[in-house]
């Protein structure tokens, strides 16, 4: 089986896809010249037979080809035949067939190794595309009342499997897009676009494997928008933290309504699974550039059936939001750079059978649960993250330093106690000796807790803790904490100070 990753493949084939271009006067051949232009920037060895005709160039056996050079293999792929065709307001039509062939070819050193090829197709109904505006700033806009991508054969090792064994289609309706382009010194842009549902529904058959995979879903109103700035010639596209240095810096957003989920897995060796899934809609965003790699994500109103083959029962668990939000350094740096962490999951819930399992006399309150944390700091990194060759540079200090580590909000609301904390700590990078193994804290931890001791009574009971076990945990909570104004509360305020001491409600316990 080929070495070449999905992540390879997935960094070809959309930008091949996807690719826009800033066009000179709009010209037939100036739109397809600087497409080409742009795509052989991106890193792809670009083939393909032109033929001029009045007011139209056809191009045709389109032939991409991109490196992967950590892999020493190669991703090709060969399309159909495009038209540009010359309108009477100066802008210029992108003609596509309705139905255009797609084969993408993955292999090992250069072709000589194991290679995986997928045969599809790309159907269009009711679509247009149109590139307009000046030489500088271009505009594409594209629309389509149906597209379809289908996986109509997979080849790998040279056995072939075709929709029974391999099963891929992705269905959308209601398709718009704009992309406008500027070029300068690098290429910016900024993109929007819908689609007003996206079906899907993927079947994995392997006979050398005993499980087989089927996944349906849908989702409704996907919204798009992206933008950044592209070096004109992007050189090895594994090194990012060479595009990053070039000029690379791009963000997007996907945003979505309702949609659902169906996944079976049939295994006669290890079981059945399957799990199903529904929301109320999310979104997903990303950003990557010089100032840092972010993630952040977001779902409402999340319901999930899971059927393992262990369990004579269904697991249903629900959660009225979830989020999280990820943010870090990806240069080397003298100075320091925020850094940020997030999650939140919001009115979890379980269904009885699942609390039985654990709690079958029900001592527990059984409310919905809630966590949220949200950190934020500074860091200063010694490496380019993402850099190839970043792990081999690494010093045994790491990657880097921690500055500081603020936590915004910490809240654990469960099984009836309620955890709440926040904090401000500093590290001194220069002091390891004042605590042997790390650097030294300044700065304060402040924590309170209602309940705690309720739910403690609680696990003994149940058999889940043993009675030593809580009055240990009891004489901790005495050591670190003092009672606060409510019952069942306790408050912990822990101070690292200047001198290296450790206060805990400002009796030293270091």
């Amino acid at each position: 089986m080929s070495r070449i990753t999905p992540i390879a493949l997935g960094l070809a084939l959309p930008v091949a896809l996807m690719s826009q271009a800033a066009l000179a006067d709009l010209s037939p051949a100036q739109v397809w010249g600087d497409w080409r232009l742009y795509m052989e920037g991106m890193g792809y060895q670009v083939n393909a037979s032109e033929a001029a005709s009045g007011g139209t160039l056809t191009v045709s056996d389109i032939q991409l080809r991109f490196a992967v050079p950590d892999q020493e293999g190669a991703v090709s792929m060969s399309m159909g035949t495009l038209l540009f065709s010359q309108n009477g307001d100066g802008s210029v039509s992108i003609v596509m067939p309705d139905q255009m062939p797609i084969s993408i070819t993955a292999a090992e050193n250069g072709g000589g190794g194991d290679s995986v090829v997928a045969n599809m197709t790309f159907a269009q109904t009711g679509h247009s595309m149109i590139a307009s505006g000046d030489p500088s700033s271009m505009t594409y806009a594209y629309t389509a009342a149906t597209a379809a991508l289908t996986l109509d054969q997979l080849i790998a090792d040279g056995e072939s499997f075709g929709p029974d064994n391999a099963r891929v289609i992705l269905n959308g309706s209601g398709i718009s897009s704009s992309t406008t382009m500027t070029i300068g010194d690098l290429r910016s842009y900024t993109q929007t676009g819908t689609i007003g549902a996206l079906n899907y529904d993927v079947y994995i058959d392997n006979p050398a494997e005993s499980a087989k995979v089927a996944l349906k879903g849908s989702v409704e109103k996907i919204g798009l928008e992206g933008g950044g700035m592209i070096p004109l010639t992007l050189g090895n596209a594994a090194d990012m933290s060479a595009m990053i240095r070039a000029g690379f810096d791009v963000s997007g957003k996907i945003t979505y309504g309702s949609g659902n989920t169906d996944m079976t897995v049939t295994d006669p060796v290890n079981g059945d699974f399957s799990a199903q899934t529904t929301s109320q809609g999310g979104a997903l965003g990303v950003k990557m550039g010089a100032g840092g790699l972010s993630y952040d994500g977001a779902q409402t109103n999340l319901d999930m059936t899971v059927r393992v083959a262990d369990l004579p029962f269904p697991i249903n668990i629900s959660m009225e939001r979830g989020a999280f939000n990820l943010f870090a350094p990806v240069t080397k740096s003298e100075q320091a750079q925020p850094f940020a962490f997030g999650l939140t999951l919001r009115n979890f819930k379980m269904s009885n059978m699942i609390w039985g399992i654990f709690d079958p006399t029900g001592q527990l309150p059984r409310d919905p649960a809630t966590l949220e944390l949200d950190v934020t700091g500074r860091a200063k990194l010694g490496i380019d993250y993402l850099d190839p060759n970043a792990a081999a540079a690494m010093g045994a200090g790491g990657p880097g330093q921690f500055e500081n580590v603020q936590i915004n909000k910490l809240l654990l609301d469960a099984a009836g106690a309620k955890l709440e904390g926040n904090g401000d700590v500093a590290f001194d990078n220069t002091d390891f000796s004042t605590i042997p193994g790390m650097p030294k804290p300044v700065g304060q931890v402040n924590l309170s807790l209602v309940g705690g001791n309720a739910l403690l009574d609680k696990l003994v009971a149940m058999g889940l803790l043993p009675q030593d076990q809580a009055m240990g945990a009891r004489m901790m909570m005495g050591l670190f904490a003092v009672p606060g104004g409510a019952p069942d509360s306790l408050n912990s305020k822990i101070e690292f100070t200047d001198e290296g001491t450790i206060l805990a409600n400002g009796q030293r316990i270091n």
